[in-house]
């Protein structure tokens, strides 16, 4: 207390003014670290949002490899199905070329042994 009564009224100002100017400083300093803290939990909150976006992200990515893995059994057993449809189809032509074939060897035949029996009367 001796100090305060042997400084001049200037000086007592003065250290009031910086007493003053530190007070502001400290409440601005508060003020920035409220707002470094509300930024904080901020990224804190979107950097939770990001990894269960990554997650859901992951879980689509192997669902679509699980998907493609399907359609492509899928796309072969397709193939191999039309590959036996082709090739019995392929039979089923020959068949049909040889049973033609026999149809008119038969017809020719028929109309062969008509025309004979048509000249011996």
């Amino acid at each position: 207390m001796t100090e305060n009564i042997s400084k001049s009224a200037a000086e007592l100002l003065a250290d009031w003014r910086a007493a003053e100017r530190d007070t502001v400083a400290a409440g601005q300093g508060s003020k920035v670290a409220a707002l470094a803290l509300e930024a904080a939990a901020a990224a804190e909150e979107a950097a939770g949002e990001v990894e269960m976006a990554a997650a859901a992200a992951a879980e689509a990515v192997e669902r679509a490899r699980s998907a493609a893995m399907r359609a492509t059994t899928a796309a072969t057993q397709a193939a191999n199905a039309a590959h036996m449809a082709l090739a019995t189809a392929e039979g089923n032509q020959a068949r049909a070329n040889q049973d033609l074939e026999s149809a008119h060897q038969a017809e020719d035949a028929a109309r062969e042994r008509f025309h004979q029996a048509q000249n011996k009367k």
